[in-house]
């Protein structure tokens, strides 16, 4: 071995002696500080910078308390939803009663770490800056579903580095406060989805009109890809964008085992599936805002629009659908038939054309409809106009009107429940009041202008005849009458005249049609009420309706009244059956004249006839029982005594026991008729229709 081979193996050693020699010079205690030093001066500045950031974000008890708006929902006397009020479009569900394939499309494709990550997933962001770079712009988003929730939940929504730090450190809060699933629920109820759905259950809603447990696989990828970009991914308005978008989360969730490639190929075949409009439950508007002011004014608005009330009506949707037809039907037909040129078809064409300011108040003839049970004053359909979107105005409720011969059988009730009797004889004839205070003399008239002579009672009212029921009621006072229709639920101010007999005093026809509600219902009056009960969003009970019955007219008076109303009023027409009582109202805003002969018959019965068959068709025919105490007998309509076979013409009359007439008919002599006993149901034929109130209009009242 050469001497030159033990040199060049030396060498090495040689050449890193140096470096050994600095490194045991290099002052390795001065550098472990300084780096000591800058790893918690970093701590510091982040923790500092931390503390800054949450200088001005909620704390974690303001985090924890913070309650999302809710909407409050209004339901039909069967729970069908009328309406919904709120300022968001919102109703919270449980995690449990959110889809599977909802909650995978979402997981696939916004956050598929979620349950893996603390709040940020940094791979995920990581994957997003190499993305961004390789587009060069914003291709991909790496935010993760905590941080969206963040950023929805304290409407963090402006682009700056300073937003994205306070959304990672309220991501972080909200780990360490809530638990994964607790935060997927969050997310669920929160996140908006264009078209004014907040949450899931209004976007399942508001797109395809379904509850959310009848969502189908496509129709949940769609909703899951929409909140990244509600407006370009609107299926209503970018069904080609909403499409693609949907396509993109199949793929997300065929990637992560979520579904199957048969489901895939399946889910990617289905159209869009969404209505062509808007889903809506704005139903009853005239009786949902009655419901509105009620809540406003017991629970003040924002219960109103966030606290997620429950309220259930009396309302029966079916039949406020069969009311709301039935009204439009005839006030059309009556508009082409009066060739009116003022229509509602040619107001709302104005109105489009921009000749009409919205707001102005409709020149067309207007109705209005109630329908209340009887037996427990529950409202089951109230039309106050014919269109809420062109008149606010209820018609039902807030319009006084002279009630006109709808009035009369105030006045005769008030008699038979203070001694006469149906078969008492009255003169038809031309009679004069003095005036009072030295006013003009009062001479009515009746509405043919033909003078009658004696007729009963019952045949007064059956023909609406005027000057009987002015002499009745100066008989029995005009107190005791007016006493008689406040007991009855008239509430409005009731004068003190003659004419009052006539209906000269305003109402409305809510109370009109609950008063005729206490004789169906046998004397008894219940007030009428439109809320069976309101429940809060934890389920506690605030009200509950109760019923409070007050027998203000005797039994056996209200049978006789039953008994004997049977005729024609004029635009008004108020009937019942024991289970249900109708009132029907036709004119114009403005108190003008309809037209000639405009009666109840010709312009109002139709409408109730329509709601009234609706509403008993299938269902069993009601019997207005005899109360316990009266008899019946049959009597001579032209004396009012007991009949014989040669009276031309007789009724079946009802009498208390003890009043009933004990002679038999000098007018028409001949051999006695055997009383007999019925009581009084609906007859099928509709001359007759339903124990209805119609009368005959009084000329003064024919513009009402």
């Amino acid at each position: 071995m050469s001497p030159d081979w033990r040199l060049e193996r030396s060498t090495p050693s040689t050449m890193y002696e140096p470096a050994l020699q600095a490194a045991r010079r290099f002052p390795w205690r001065f550098f472990f500080q300084i780096v000591v030093v800058a790893v918690f001066g970093c701590a510091g500045v982040t923790f500092g910078v931390v503390q800054w950031l949450r200088s001005d974000l909620p704390s974690l008890e303001k985090l924890t308390a913070t309650e999302t708006p809710v909407k409050t929902t209004v339901f039909d006397a069967r729970g069908r939803v009328l309406h919904e009020f709120y300022r968001e479009n919102r109703s919270v569900v449980p995690l449990k009663d959110i889809p599977r394939n909802l909650i995978n499309a979402t997981l696939s494709t916004e956050d598929r770490n979620f349950y893996h990550h603390w709040g940020v997933d940094l791979w995920g962001v990581a994957r997003a800056v190499v993305t961004d770079v390789m587009h060069m712009r914003r291709a991909q988003g790496g935010s993760t579903i905590t941080q969206q929730l963040a950023r929805n939940l304290f409407n963090m929504y402006e682009k700056s580095l300073t937003r994205k730090a306070k959304e990672l450190v309220l991501a972080i809060d909200l780990e360490r406060t809530y638990t994964k699933d607790q935060i997927l629920e969050l997310y669920f109820n929160q996140i908006y989805f264009g078209e004014g759905a907040y949450g899931v259950e209004a976007a399942a809603k508001t797109f395809y009109g379904k509850e959310l447990n009848e969502l189908s696989l496509p129709e949940c990828a769609l909703l899951a890809g929409m909140p990244a970009n509600p407006t370009l991914y609107s299926p209503r308005k970018k069904p080609t964008a909403a499409l693609a978008r949907r396509g993109k989360v199949l793929r997300n969730m065929l990637a992560t085992g979520a579904i199957t490639q048969v489901e895939f190929d399946r889910a990617m075949q289905s159209p869009l599936g969404v209505t062509p409009t808007r889903y809506s439950n704005d139903r009853a508007p005239y009786f949902v805002e009655m419901v509105r002011q009620h809540l406003d004014e017991k629970y003040g608005s924002n219960a109103v629009y966030e606290g997620g009330l429950k309220v259930y009506t009396t309302l029966d949707a079916d039949l406020q659908a069969l009311t709301e037809k039935a009204l439009e039907r005839q006030l059309s037909n009556l508009e082409k038939e009066m060739a009116f040129k003022k229509t509602k078809a040619t107001f709302t064409a104005d109105v489009a054309a921009g000749k009409i300011p919205p707001g102005t108040r409709p020149p067309y003839l207007q109705g209005a409809v109630v329908a209340i049970d009887p037996r427990t004053g529950a409202v089951r359909a109230l039309a106050g106009g014919r269109d809420w979107n062109e008149s606010n105005f209820n018609r039902a409720t807030q319009a006084l009107r002279q009630p006109g011969s709808s009035f009369k059988p105030f006045v005769y009730m008030a008699a038979l429940d203070n001694g006469f009797k149906p078969t008492d004889v009255i003169v038809d004839e031309p009679v004069t009041f003095p005036g009072a205070d030295g006013e003009p003399a009062y001479e009515p008239q009746n509405y043919d202008r033909k003078f009658r002579g004696p007729i009963t009672l019952r045949y007064a009212l059956q023909e609406s005849v005027n000057i009987p029921a002015i002499k009745l009621l100066r008989k029995v006072g005009t107190s005791l009458v007016a006493s008689y229709a406040r007991r009855m639920g008239i509430k409005s101010p009731i004068g003190s005249n003659l004419s009052l007999a006539l209906g000269s005093s305003e109402v409305n026809l809510l109370e009109l049609t609950s008063a005729y509600a206490v004789l169906a219902d046998k004397g008894v009056r219940n007030d009428p009420n439109f809320i069976v009960k309101v429940v809060d969003k934890d389920g506690k009970e605030l009200e509950r309706a109760t019923s409070r019955p007050y027998e203000v007219l005797s039994e056996q008076t209200a049978a006789t009244m039953t008994s004997m109303m049977d005729a024609y009023m004029d635009a008004w027409f108020v009937g019942y059956v024991p289970s249900l009582t109708v009132g029907t109202w036709v004119g114009f805003d403005e108190k003008k004249t309809i037209g000639p002969n405009m009666t109840g018959a010709h312009a109002a019965l139709p409408i109730w006839t329509e709601v009234m068959m609706g509403a008993t068709r299938g269902k069993p025919i009601e019997d207005f029982e005899l109360p316990a105490g009266t008899v019946t007998r049959i009597v001579c309509t032209d004396s009012g005594m007991l009949a014989t076979d040669q009276c031309p013409n007789t009724s079946n009359e009802l009498f208390e026991e003890g009043t009933e007439p004990a002679e038999y008919c000098n007018t028409h002599p001949g051999r006695p008729l055997d009383p007999a006993a019925r009581s009084f149901s609906r007859p099928d034929s509709l001359e007759r229709p339903l124990r209805d109130i119609d009368q005959k209009p009084d000329k003064e009242e024919i513009h009402i």
